[in-house]
């Protein structure tokens, strides 16, 4: 019989493993992972160089169904704890822009340490070990049954992670075993994703990259956010609109049409945009309106603006009235789009809703169903932005997690 079983072997799971390692000796612990690689969306995280948490934490990093939860974990956490973690597990970290990284730059040597640290501590790892049932036995023990194996141990922490990134190793199976226990869970929606929008036009910006200021409209206010936005053939993209995306599902149908906004031209206000377009006008230095537009953006964004306002590319600079122009600058200062609730797990590096955290004792983690069992990282209801968000709640929910469950062991 184990002292611990881990379900998952992603960030959650492992940095559960590797904290009891670090703090706490002669303890028995199994790691039961149903594919064939640990790790492999930290290992793969901050575009492989792991961005593990951020110095800027508040209540607006993050999204649940359960506004106590957000309030709770960033009023009792901070990203020292996960600082802390690191150096203890021999990682140095720095931080640029806000962000920390190992000073590797390399998520999977993280990946590498932690099971590093829990292989020296005789933490047992079985591979391609799907859980498909947990029963509690006469003697409050607990039964846990894999597709070919049973095992029997005190405590069990359920990091099975969430559908998103299937590619990665992504699914609901963690889903379907908390359901078959009666434990509930919010309705799922993928997210951290690109937004489909509804544009006949889009197709012809494809690939167009820009430093953007991207709005959403939701319950009269507008939610901002600063990054490069990529458009693509039938969607936008870009760190700003997937950290939007966490908002979709939160829109009523009637709430969608033009509620996403993007200032195109930042750096400029309205009145700086047209006031230059009128310069190029008057000082006849081109031809026509596309030539304007070619001294602000790449030749496929100006056409795909003229587009969009419905104006020749070859339209004479004579034929520019005030009218046209305030159009055209509104256009470049608040592009609006109307999203598509069209949700591609494919394309998610998270999900929106999980386990309900009505379900769990909030210090603990430990479900308040099951005395001794324990639910961590992306299989809860909570979700963060990017920028290291989600893997510090994974971390700092399955350190705490193991934290109580070590107590009376």
């Amino acid at each position: 019989m184990y002292d611990i079983i881990i379900v998952g072997a992603g960030a959650a799971g492992l940095s559960s493993a590797t904290w009891a390692s670090i703090t706490k000796k002669n303890i028995s612990i199994l790691i039961l992972e149903k594919g064939n690689k640990c790790g492999r969306k930290l290992s793969a995280s901050g575009n492989g160089k792991c961005n593990i948490t951020n110095s800027i934490f508040s209540e607006a990093c993050y999204h649940s169904f359960n506004d106590g939860f957000i309030s709770e974990f960033v009023n009792t956490h901070s990203n020292s704890e996960i600082i802390d973690f690191f150096n203890k597990c021999g990682i140095m970290v720095y931080e640029k822009d806000n962000y920390f990284y190992p000073t590797s730059n390399q998520a999977k040597q993280v990946t590498s340490r932690f099971l590093e640290i829990c292989k020296a501590h005789k933490v047992e790892l079985e591979y391609d070990q799907c859980v498909t049932d947990i029963k509690v036995d006469n003697d409050n023990c607990y039964i846990v049954k894999t597709t070919d194996n049973e095992y029997r141990t005190r405590k069990v922490i359920i990091a099975s992670g969430s559908a998103s990134c299937p590619e990665l190793g992504g699914s609901d199976t963690g889903f379907e075993l908390l359901k078959k226990m009666g434990i509930r869970e919010t309705d799922i929606y993928p997210v951290l994703s690109p937004i489909y929008v509804d544009d006949k036009y889009i197709s012809t910006a494809s690939g167009v990259r820009l430093n953007a200021v991207v709005s959403l409209k939701k319950d009269g206010e507008l939610i901002k956010e600063t990054g490069q936005l990529q458009i693509n053939r039938d969607n936008l993209s870009g760190i700003a609109i997937m950290n939007l995306s966490c908002y979709l599902p939160m829109l009523g149908k009637d709430s969608l049409k033009d509620c996403i906004y993007v200032d195109c031209l930042p750096e400029v206000s309205w009145e700086e945009l047209k006031k230059f377009i009128n310069s190029q006008v008057f000082a006849h230095r081109v031809n026509n309106v596309l030539s304007i537009l070619e001294g602000l953006f790449t030749t496929q964004f100006a056409k795909y603006i003229l587009d969009r306002v419905h104006i020749e590319y070859d339209c004479g600079i004579e034929k520019l009235s005030e009218k046209v122009i305030n159009k055209i600058t509104s256009n470049i200062k608040k592009m609006t789009f109307t999203p598509i609730c069209k949700y591609d797990i494919n394309k998610s590096q998270a999900s929106l809703g999980g386990v309900s955290t009505d379900e769990i004792d909030w210090s603990s983690y430990e479900s308040l169903k099951y005395r001794g069992l324990y639910i961590v990282g992306e299989a809860l209801d909570m979700t963060g932005k990017c920028g290291g968000y989600n893997l510090m709640f994974a971390f700092i929910s399955g350190i705490n997690a193991i934290k109580h469950a070590i107590k009376d062991i």
